[in-house]
């Protein structure tokens, strides 16, 4: 008898599910899984926790990672960060948190109590306040639509957007010929909670979905409550890729693609991830898009993290539309982008190539691309490039002899893997529904491929443990025998 590593799907009931109890530190594929793999530390330590990170190029490719305090503002020189703060101190307010965008070569900041900050990429030594006369507003949220940059989240208007003059992300002031406005979103759809960019405007806000079209002037730009009904729960939730904004709601996992917001996660893992978050935290909720392996990638704080760091991440494959999770603590998530740097340029990390953080054909030291990278507790940059983490699976509960008991005997794991790859299998098992699972000593694979086993009962399950790297991970093939009626 074949069984397939099916979707997770912690939601549905034990027995019968054809999908997953548990897929953890693991990528889902189109079949089966693949590995995870581990974070690896790359530089010296933040001030304090980190509150925001984004990674820009100018217009001359030259990449730029900023990373943000509560109450500071900093900038990556290879492994090491230099303050580039304003003179003055900033404000740690609402939930701390920083958000950025880059126009051309003028990268924006901004953290809803203080003002937007300017620092030109190239030539700026330090962030600026925005001038005065540029009447840019006061905001906690920044993206770019078309030719103009978004702040949304406004001090003076929690549902209110404004937007800059065309191509000129250094002034704000209202003009029909220069395209500037701002617009209050009408209706019960509260406070904006996250945006995003690109052809049009996704504004997501508590109780609703609001698409904001470029139209000229006089208009400018035509806002339509596209979703009504469904908001956003947690401003770091929500991810882009292409014309697809991501974001949890407080029903579960959406996207939206400018027409619709489809459910992700029901059915599958909503009620977990609603049992497991731990609530009072949610603003420490950030998520990623890695576009190589078509992820979306939410780190939240679960039920056991007391002081509220993310402690877990779920997966989602938007192609094979599967979820996997993984247990990682982290500070944050973000997109970050490879620097790249000649070899020269590496003797300022590491004299001694083989001392370098990273091998020499990694994505890291290529340059522009994308790197799914985050900070740990010690406030040290890390990208998740490292070795594979070991994983594990537990699938759901089946009669495998339809009204009867059955006797397993062993269990052939289908992973495909190298020298290094250790598995061992358990089995679960129970007569009835309202026992407790009982499992089975751990049993390493055999020579023959086997994991020797001794199981009778009414309903068995299959834990899988993978350590040593894999390549994919598929299914089992059991060796069962029918038993008696009692």
């Amino acid at each position: 008898m074949r069984l397939a590593l099916g979707p997770l799907a912690p939601d549905n009931p034990d027995l019968g599910n054809a999908g997953l109890e548990d897929a953890v530190n693991c990528i889902p594929l189109t079949t089966g899984y693949g590995p995870l793999p581990d974070a690896r530390t790359f530089s010296s330590s933040l001030s304090g926790t980190c509150m925001g990170a984004y990674a820009t190029r100018d217009l001359g490719g030259v990449v730029s990672t900023f990373a943000a305090t509560g109450a500071q503002l900093y900038k990556a020189s290879a492994t090491a960060w230099s303050n580039v703060s304003r003179t003055a101190s900033y404000t740690t307010a609402n939930d701390g948190r920083w958000d950025f965008a880059t126009f051309g070569n003028t990268c924006l900041a901004v953290n809803g109590v203080d003002a937007m900050q300017v620092y030109t990429l190239g030539s700026s030594t330090r962030f600026l306040d925005q001038s005065a006369s540029a009447s840019a507003p006061l905001a906690a949220l920044l993206t770019v639509v078309r030719d103009f940059v978004f702040a949304g989240r406004l001090s003076s208007q929690l549902n209110g957007v404004q937007w800059c003059q065309i191509n000129n992300p250094l002034r704000w002031t209202a003009s029909a010929r220069l395209q500037a406005d701002r617009q209050a979103l009408p209706g019960e759809g509260g406070a904006i909670i996250a945006m995003t960019g690109g052809d049009f405007a996704t504004v997501l806000a508590q109780r609703s979905i609001w698409r904001g079209t470029y139209v000229g002037s006089p208009v400018i730009f035509r806002f339509d409550e596209v979703v009504p009904n469904v908001g956003c729960f947690a401003r770091g939730s929500a991810a882009r890729f292409q014309n697809m904004t991501f974001f949890l709601s407080q029903s579960g996992f959406y996207v939206f693609d400018g027409a619709q917001a489809t459910p992700i996660g029901d059915g599958m893992i909503d009620g977990f991830f609603k049992a497991d978050l731990n609530p009072a935290f949610r603003h420490r909720i950030t998520s990623v898009i890695d576009p190589i392996n078509k992820l979306y990638v939410v780190s939240y704080p679960s039920n056991a993290s007391s002081i509220g760091t993310p402690d877990r991440a779920m997966l989602y494959n938007w192609a094979s539309r599967r979820w996997a999770r993984a247990e990682i603590t982290v500070e944050l998530i973000f997109a970050g982008l490879s620097a790249g740097m000649t070899l020269e340029q590496l003797d300022t990390i590491s004299a001694n190539l083989d001392l370098l953080p990273f091998s020499l054909d990694s994505d890291l030291w290529a340059g522009g691309l994308t790197v799914v990278s985050g900070f740990d507790t010690g406030h040290r940059t890390v990208t998740f490039d490292g070795a594979p983490r070991s994983a594990w699976f537990i699938t759901g509960e089946s009669q495998l002899v339809p009204d009867r008991r059955a006797f397993v005997k062993a269990v052939r794991p289908l992973v495909q893997g190298g020298g290094n790859t250790a598995i061992t299998v358990q089995l679960g098992k129970r007569d009835r529904l309202i026992d407790a699972v009982s499992y089975t000593a751990a049993s390493a694979m055999n020579a023959s491929g086997l994991c020797p086993v001794r199981a009778n009962a009414r309903f068995h399950r299959i834990r899988l443990d993978i350590a040593g790297g894999f390549a994919q991970a598929m299914g089992f093939d059991i060796q069962a025998s029918p038993e008696g009626l009692r």
